[in-house]
Protein backbone atom coordinates (compact mmCIF):
# COMPACT_ATOMS: atom_id res chain seq x y z
CA UNK A 1 0.00 0.00 0.00
CA UNK A 2 2.51 2.60 1.14
CA UNK A 3 5.77 0.99 0.16
CA UNK A 4 6.98 2.32 3.52
CA UNK A 5 6.68 -1.05 5.22
CA UNK A 6 9.41 -2.49 2.97
CA UNK A 7 12.04 -0.71 5.05
CA UNK A 8 10.62 -2.13 8.27
CA UNK A 9 12.86 -2.09 11.27
CA UNK A 10 15.80 -0.74 9.29
CA UNK A 11 14.29 2.75 9.53
CA UNK A 12 13.18 2.65 13.14
CA UNK A 13 16.70 2.99 14.43
CA UNK A 14 17.41 6.18 12.46
CA UNK A 15 14.21 8.12 13.13
CA UNK A 16 15.65 9.91 16.13
CA UNK A 17 19.31 10.04 15.08
CA UNK A 18 20.92 13.41 14.47
CA UNK A 19 21.76 12.83 10.80
CA UNK A 20 18.67 10.89 9.66
CA UNK A 21 20.00 10.40 6.09
CA UNK A 22 23.45 9.37 4.87
CA UNK A 23 23.04 11.50 1.77
CA UNK A 24 20.36 13.39 -0.08
CA UNK A 25 20.03 13.48 -3.85
CA UNK A 26 18.12 16.60 -4.93
CA UNK A 27 16.71 16.30 -8.45
CA UNK A 28 16.34 19.83 -9.79
CA UNK A 29 18.27 22.41 -7.75
CA UNK A 30 16.08 25.47 -8.22
CA UNK A 31 14.39 27.58 -5.55
CA UNK A 32 12.86 24.68 -3.59
CA UNK A 33 15.68 22.23 -4.24
CA UNK A 34 18.24 24.81 -3.16
CA UNK A 35 16.26 25.68 -0.04
CA UNK A 36 15.98 21.97 0.78
CA UNK A 37 19.75 21.60 0.57
CA UNK A 38 20.45 24.71 2.64
CA UNK A 39 17.86 23.82 5.29
CA UNK A 40 19.10 20.23 5.48
CA UNK A 41 22.62 21.47 6.09
CA UNK A 42 21.47 23.93 8.73
CA UNK A 43 19.58 21.20 10.56
CA UNK A 44 22.25 18.56 9.97
CA UNK A 45 19.76 15.97 8.72
CA UNK A 46 20.54 15.36 5.03
CA UNK A 47 24.11 14.08 5.08
CA UNK A 48 26.04 14.76 1.92
CA UNK A 49 23.90 16.82 -0.48
CA UNK A 50 24.12 15.71 -4.12
CA UNK A 51 22.52 17.85 -6.82
CA UNK A 52 21.26 16.18 -9.99
CA UNK A 53 20.40 18.17 -13.09
CA UNK A 54 21.33 18.88 -16.70
CA UNK A 55 22.70 22.43 -16.53
CA UNK A 56 26.29 22.31 -15.29
CA UNK A 57 26.59 26.07 -14.77
CA UNK A 58 23.49 26.15 -12.55
CA UNK A 59 24.71 23.15 -10.57
CA UNK A 60 28.12 24.79 -10.10
CA UNK A 61 26.33 27.91 -8.89
CA UNK A 62 24.40 25.78 -6.37
CA UNK A 63 27.71 24.44 -5.00
CA UNK A 64 29.10 27.98 -4.75
CA UNK A 65 26.01 29.04 -2.78
CA UNK A 66 26.33 26.08 -0.43
CA UNK A 67 23.00 24.52 -1.46
CA UNK A 68 24.67 21.25 -2.50
CA UNK A 69 28.05 19.64 -1.89
CA UNK A 70 28.59 17.95 -5.26
CA UNK A 71 26.66 17.53 -8.47
CA UNK A 72 25.99 15.05 -11.27
CA UNK A 73 24.21 15.13 -14.60
CA UNK A 74 23.21 11.45 -14.70
CA UNK A 75 21.64 8.99 -12.30
CA UNK A 76 24.62 6.66 -12.61
CA UNK A 77 27.00 9.42 -11.52
CA UNK A 78 24.67 10.62 -8.75
CA UNK A 79 24.33 7.12 -7.29
CA UNK A 80 28.07 6.69 -7.60
CA UNK A 81 28.55 9.79 -5.42
CA UNK A 82 26.18 8.35 -2.81
CA UNK A 83 28.74 6.17 -1.11
CA UNK A 84 27.56 5.82 2.49
CA UNK A 85 25.16 3.07 3.59
CA UNK A 86 25.07 3.96 7.31
CA UNK A 87 21.55 5.40 7.03
CA UNK A 88 18.93 5.62 4.24
CA UNK A 89 19.53 7.66 1.11
CA UNK A 90 16.90 10.35 0.57
CA UNK A 91 15.97 11.25 -3.01
CA UNK A 92 13.77 14.33 -3.44
CA UNK A 93 12.34 15.31 -6.83
CA UNK A 94 12.23 19.12 -6.92
CA UNK A 95 11.68 19.78 -10.63
CA UNK A 96 8.29 20.66 -12.18
CA UNK A 97 5.64 17.92 -11.97
CA UNK A 98 6.09 16.30 -15.38
CA UNK A 99 9.89 16.55 -15.24
CA UNK A 100 9.76 14.78 -11.87
CA UNK A 101 7.82 11.90 -13.38
CA UNK A 102 10.30 11.54 -16.23
CA UNK A 103 13.23 11.61 -13.81
CA UNK A 104 11.52 9.02 -11.61
CA UNK A 105 11.15 6.68 -14.59
CA UNK A 106 14.84 7.18 -15.46
CA UNK A 107 15.80 6.37 -11.88
CA UNK A 108 13.71 3.22 -11.89
CA UNK A 109 15.42 1.84 -14.98
CA UNK A 110 18.53 1.41 -12.80
CA UNK A 111 16.79 -0.69 -10.16
CA UNK A 112 18.75 -3.83 -11.09
CA UNK A 113 22.09 -2.01 -11.59
CA UNK A 114 25.02 -2.38 -9.24
CA UNK A 115 25.02 1.36 -8.50
CA UNK A 116 21.50 0.96 -7.12
CA UNK A 117 22.22 -1.99 -4.83
CA UNK A 118 22.88 -2.29 -1.14
CA UNK A 119 21.03 0.74 0.19
CA UNK A 120 17.76 1.79 1.79
CA UNK A 121 16.10 4.52 -0.27
CA UNK A 122 13.35 6.91 0.72
CA UNK A 123 11.81 8.60 -2.33
CA UNK A 124 9.93 11.89 -2.04
CA UNK A 125 9.15 15.08 -3.94
CA UNK A 126 7.94 18.65 -3.32
CA UNK A 127 5.30 18.91 -6.06
CA UNK A 128 2.08 20.87 -5.64
CA UNK A 129 0.04 18.12 -7.40
CA UNK A 130 0.31 14.66 -5.84
CA UNK A 131 -2.00 12.25 -7.68
CA UNK A 132 0.28 11.73 -10.67
CA UNK A 133 3.30 11.03 -8.47
CA UNK A 134 1.24 8.65 -6.32
CA UNK A 135 0.03 6.75 -9.41
CA UNK A 136 3.59 6.53 -10.74
CA UNK A 137 4.98 5.15 -7.48
CA UNK A 138 2.15 2.61 -7.26
CA UNK A 139 3.02 1.42 -10.76
CA UNK A 140 6.72 1.18 -9.90
CA UNK A 141 6.10 -0.77 -6.72
CA UNK A 142 4.20 -3.33 -8.76
CA UNK A 143 7.42 -4.02 -10.71
CA UNK A 144 9.70 -4.06 -7.71
CA UNK A 145 12.51 -6.33 -9.03
CA UNK A 146 15.26 -4.55 -7.13
CA UNK A 147 18.98 -5.15 -7.04
CA UNK A 148 20.19 -7.32 -4.17
CA UNK A 149 19.86 -6.09 -0.57
CA UNK A 150 17.98 -2.96 -1.65
CA UNK A 151 14.88 -1.56 0.06
CA UNK A 152 12.78 1.38 -1.00
CA UNK A 153 9.87 3.46 0.28
CA UNK A 154 7.84 6.30 -1.21
CA UNK A 155 6.56 9.21 0.91
CA UNK A 156 5.60 12.21 -1.29
CA UNK A 157 5.56 15.66 0.29
CA UNK A 158 4.42 19.19 -0.47
CA UNK A 159 5.87 22.10 1.54
CA UNK A 160 3.53 25.09 1.32
CA UNK A 161 6.38 27.49 0.76
CA UNK A 162 7.83 29.35 -2.17
CA UNK A 163 8.53 32.73 -3.71
CA UNK A 164 7.56 34.80 -6.72
CA UNK A 165 11.22 34.43 -7.73
CA UNK A 166 12.86 31.31 -9.14
CA UNK A 167 16.34 29.87 -9.17
CA UNK A 168 18.76 28.62 -6.54
CA UNK A 169 20.15 32.12 -6.03
CA UNK A 170 16.88 33.01 -4.28
CA UNK A 171 16.92 29.95 -2.00
CA UNK A 172 17.24 30.41 1.76
CA UNK A 173 17.78 27.98 4.61
CA UNK A 174 14.72 29.42 6.39
CA UNK A 175 12.21 29.01 3.57
CA UNK A 176 10.35 26.20 5.38
CA UNK A 177 10.39 27.76 8.86
CA UNK A 178 6.88 27.93 10.29
CA UNK A 179 5.36 26.60 7.06
CA UNK A 180 2.99 23.67 6.61
CA UNK A 181 4.32 20.57 4.87
CA UNK A 182 1.82 17.94 3.72
CA UNK A 183 2.88 14.31 3.40
CA UNK A 184 0.77 12.13 1.10
CA UNK A 185 1.76 8.51 1.84
CA UNK A 186 -1.70 7.30 0.76
CA UNK A 187 -3.06 7.48 -2.79
CA UNK A 188 -6.76 7.61 -1.90
CA UNK A 189 -9.01 8.48 1.04
CA UNK A 190 -9.83 4.77 1.39
CA UNK A 191 -6.15 3.92 1.90
CA UNK A 192 -5.89 6.59 4.57
CA UNK A 193 -9.02 5.33 6.33
CA UNK A 194 -7.56 1.82 6.28
CA UNK A 195 -4.46 3.12 8.06
CA UNK A 196 -6.71 4.76 10.65
CA UNK A 197 -8.69 1.57 11.12
CA UNK A 198 -5.53 -0.53 11.52
CA UNK A 199 -4.15 1.75 14.22
CA UNK A 200 -1.21 2.84 12.06
CA UNK A 201 -2.47 6.42 12.12
CA UNK A 202 -4.92 8.55 14.06
CA UNK A 203 -6.99 11.59 13.28
CA UNK A 204 -5.17 14.88 13.69
CA UNK A 205 -6.03 16.55 16.97
CA UNK A 206 -6.23 20.19 17.90
CA UNK A 207 -4.75 21.83 19.88
CA UNK A 208 -2.25 19.38 21.34
CA UNK A 209 -0.70 18.41 18.01
CA UNK A 210 -0.08 22.05 17.19
CA UNK A 211 1.03 23.16 20.64
CA UNK A 212 3.73 20.48 20.78
CA UNK A 213 5.24 21.53 17.46
CA UNK A 214 8.10 24.06 17.11
CA UNK A 215 6.17 25.91 14.38
CA UNK A 216 3.13 26.36 16.64
CA UNK A 217 3.30 30.13 17.05
CA UNK A 218 3.35 30.89 13.33
CA UNK A 219 0.69 28.43 12.25
CA UNK A 220 -1.66 28.35 15.23
CA UNK A 221 -4.11 30.88 13.85
CA UNK A 222 -4.80 28.92 10.68
CA UNK A 223 -5.43 25.73 12.61
CA UNK A 224 -7.69 27.56 15.04
CA UNK A 225 -9.75 28.76 12.09
CA UNK A 226 -9.79 25.36 10.39
CA UNK A 227 -11.04 23.68 13.54
CA UNK A 228 -13.60 26.44 14.18
CA UNK A 229 -12.02 27.56 17.42
CA UNK A 230 -12.49 31.15 16.31
CA UNK A 231 -16.16 31.98 16.90
CA UNK A 232 -16.18 34.38 13.96
CA UNK A 233 -16.03 31.45 11.58
CA UNK A 234 -18.95 29.06 11.14
CA UNK A 235 -18.06 25.45 11.99
CA UNK A 236 -19.37 23.75 8.87
CA UNK A 237 -19.61 24.40 5.19
CA UNK A 238 -22.67 22.29 4.55
CA UNK A 239 -23.88 24.39 1.63
CA UNK A 240 -21.18 22.81 -0.47
CA UNK A 241 -21.13 19.41 1.18
CA UNK A 242 -17.57 19.78 2.44
CA UNK A 243 -16.08 17.35 4.93
CA UNK A 244 -14.63 18.65 8.16
CA UNK A 245 -10.86 19.07 8.08
CA UNK A 246 -10.69 16.42 10.82
CA UNK A 247 -11.88 13.93 8.20
CA UNK A 248 -9.04 14.86 5.83
CA UNK A 249 -5.79 15.03 7.79
CA UNK A 250 -4.15 12.39 9.95
CA UNK A 251 -0.94 11.62 11.80
CA UNK A 252 0.96 8.34 11.42
CA UNK A 253 2.03 6.91 14.76
CA UNK A 254 5.78 6.62 15.32
CA UNK A 255 5.47 3.03 16.56
CA UNK A 256 3.29 1.98 13.62
CA UNK A 257 4.08 -0.26 10.65
CA UNK A 258 4.93 2.81 8.56
CA UNK A 259 8.35 3.98 9.84
CA UNK A 260 9.25 5.77 6.60
CA UNK A 261 6.38 8.20 7.16
CA UNK A 262 7.60 8.92 10.68
CA UNK A 263 11.08 9.44 9.28
CA UNK A 264 9.89 11.98 6.73
CA UNK A 265 7.80 13.81 9.32
CA UNK A 266 10.86 14.11 11.56
CA UNK A 267 12.95 15.32 8.62
CA UNK A 268 10.51 18.11 7.71
CA UNK A 269 10.00 19.09 11.34
CA UNK A 270 13.73 19.62 11.67
CA UNK A 271 13.65 21.80 8.57
CA UNK A 272 11.22 24.03 10.49
CA UNK A 273 7.86 22.83 9.12
CA UNK A 274 4.66 21.80 10.79
CA UNK A 275 3.65 18.46 9.24
CA UNK A 276 0.29 16.80 8.56
CA UNK A 277 -0.69 13.88 6.34
CA UNK A 278 -3.50 13.22 3.91
CA UNK A 279 -4.06 11.23 0.75
CA UNK A 280 -2.85 12.39 -2.66
CA UNK A 281 -6.44 12.72 -3.90
CA UNK A 282 -7.57 14.79 -0.91
CA UNK A 283 -4.47 16.96 -1.15
CA UNK A 284 -5.14 17.78 -4.79
CA UNK A 285 -8.75 18.79 -4.14
CA UNK A 286 -7.72 21.02 -1.23
CA UNK A 287 -4.87 22.68 -3.15
CA UNK A 288 -7.11 23.19 -6.18
CA UNK A 289 -9.17 25.53 -4.00
CA UNK A 290 -6.46 27.16 -1.88
CA UNK A 291 -3.69 27.55 -4.48
CA UNK A 292 -4.58 26.70 -8.07
CA UNK A 293 -7.95 28.47 -8.18
CA UNK A 294 -6.53 31.76 -6.79
CA UNK A 295 -3.84 31.68 -9.46
CA UNK A 296 -6.43 31.10 -12.18
CA UNK A 297 -8.60 33.92 -10.80
CA UNK A 298 -5.59 36.23 -10.98
CA UNK A 299 -4.96 35.19 -14.59
CA UNK A 300 -8.60 35.77 -15.56
CA UNK A 301 -8.63 39.20 -13.93
CA UNK A 302 -5.54 40.23 -15.86
CA UNK A 303 -7.01 38.86 -19.08
CA UNK A 304 -10.22 40.88 -18.64
CA UNK A 305 -8.46 44.27 -18.69
CA UNK A 306 -7.09 45.70 -21.98
CA UNK A 307 -3.59 47.17 -21.85
CA UNK A 308 -4.76 50.66 -22.76
CA UNK A 309 -6.66 50.76 -19.45
CA UNK A 310 -3.64 49.89 -17.30
CA UNK A 311 -3.11 53.59 -16.65
CA UNK A 312 -6.14 53.39 -14.34
CA UNK A 313 -4.88 50.34 -12.42
CA UNK A 314 -4.05 50.90 -8.75
CA UNK A 315 -2.54 48.81 -5.99
CA UNK A 316 -5.67 46.67 -5.70
CA UNK A 317 -5.33 45.56 -9.31
CA UNK A 318 -1.64 44.84 -8.78
CA UNK A 319 -2.40 42.79 -5.64
CA UNK A 320 -5.09 40.71 -7.34
CA UNK A 321 -3.04 40.07 -10.48
CA UNK A 322 0.35 39.40 -8.85
CA UNK A 323 -0.07 35.62 -9.18
CA UNK A 324 -0.63 35.89 -12.92
CA UNK A 325 3.06 36.74 -13.25
CA UNK A 326 4.06 33.15 -12.41
CA UNK A 327 5.96 30.89 -14.78
CA UNK A 328 3.50 29.97 -17.59
CA UNK A 329 5.09 26.56 -18.23
CA UNK A 330 4.95 25.60 -14.56
CA UNK A 331 1.34 26.70 -14.17
CA UNK A 332 0.27 25.01 -17.40
CA UNK A 333 1.57 21.75 -15.92
CA UNK A 334 -0.21 22.36 -12.62
CA UNK A 335 -3.55 23.18 -14.25
CA UNK A 336 -3.27 20.20 -16.58
CA UNK A 337 -2.18 17.63 -14.01
CA UNK A 338 -4.77 18.76 -11.45
CA UNK A 339 -7.56 19.48 -13.92
CA UNK A 340 -10.17 17.20 -12.32
CA UNK A 341 -9.90 18.81 -8.91
CA UNK A 342 -9.68 22.28 -10.46
CA UNK A 343 -12.87 21.64 -12.43
CA UNK A 344 -14.62 20.81 -9.14
CA UNK A 345 -13.37 24.08 -7.67
CA UNK A 346 -14.54 26.00 -10.74
CA UNK A 347 -18.03 24.52 -10.40
CA UNK A 348 -18.25 26.05 -6.94
CA UNK A 349 -17.13 29.43 -8.28
CA UNK A 350 -19.54 29.09 -11.20
CA UNK A 351 -22.39 28.64 -8.75
CA UNK A 352 -21.41 31.83 -6.95
CA UNK A 353 -21.03 33.71 -10.25
CA UNK A 354 -24.56 32.74 -11.22
CA UNK A 355 -25.79 34.04 -7.86
CA UNK A 356 -24.00 37.32 -8.47
CA UNK A 357 -25.51 37.69 -11.94
CA UNK A 358 -28.88 37.35 -10.25
CA UNK A 359 -27.95 39.85 -7.53
CA UNK A 360 -26.87 42.42 -10.08
CA UNK A 361 -29.64 41.88 -12.63
CA UNK A 362 -32.27 42.21 -9.90
CA UNK A 363 -30.48 45.01 -8.06
CA UNK A 364 -30.60 42.96 -4.86
CA UNK A 365 -28.64 45.27 -2.55
CA UNK A 366 -29.34 43.21 0.57
CA UNK A 367 -28.03 39.99 -1.00
CA UNK A 368 -24.87 41.77 -2.18
CA UNK A 369 -24.28 43.25 1.27
CA UNK A 370 -24.82 39.89 3.02
CA UNK A 371 -22.43 38.08 0.67
CA UNK A 372 -19.72 40.72 1.14
CA UNK A 373 -20.11 40.69 4.92
CA UNK A 374 -19.77 36.90 5.04
CA UNK A 375 -16.62 36.85 2.93
CA UNK A 376 -15.11 39.83 4.80
CA UNK A 377 -15.64 37.99 8.08
CA UNK A 378 -13.70 35.00 6.76
CA UNK A 379 -10.90 37.14 5.35
CA UNK A 380 -10.57 39.21 8.53
CA UNK A 381 -10.29 36.05 10.61
CA UNK A 382 -7.46 34.77 8.38
CA UNK A 383 -5.37 37.83 9.21
CA UNK A 384 -2.75 39.65 7.20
Amino acid sequence: MLGAETLGRALRGVIMTSGIFSQTIIVGVGLLGGALGLASKRAGVGGRIIGLGRNESKLTRAVDLGAIDVWATSWTDALGLATSTDAPTLIVFCAPVEANLRALDEFWTLRAAQEFAGRDYLISDVGSVKTGFAEATSRLRASCDLAGNTRIAFVPAHPIAGSDKSGVEHSTSTLFDGKLTILTPWSSPNERRAALASGGARAFRIPEDVESDPAFQTIRRKFALAFAEDERIARDDSTHGALSITDKISVTLEDSDFPAVSLMREFWRRLGSFVVETSAAEHDHILARTSHLPNLASVLTMSAVPMDEFIFAGTGFRDVTRLSGGNPEVWTEIFETNRVALLDALERVESDLLRWKTFLSEGDREAILTFLKETKKKRDALGS
